[in-house]
């Protein structure tokens, strides 16, 4: 799931991939990996500096 997420996939796409219910996919990826995830968090800063460049 993490390796998904980090790759830009959304949670609704990891849950059909993976076949566990979108609520345990964001439980799992929200409890256990993402808050921690230094690429995720990149991704959201250049996804922000892209925004507002708009």
């Amino acid at each position: 799931m993490v390796r998904l997420a980090v790759a830009g996939a959304t949670a609704p796409q990891i849950a059909t991939f993976t076949g566990h219910s979108l609520k345990d996919v964001e439980a799992i990826l929200d409890a256990r990996y993402l808050g921690r995830d230094i690429q995720l968090a990149e991704a959201a800063v250049l996804k922000l500096e892209a925004r507002t460049e708009l």
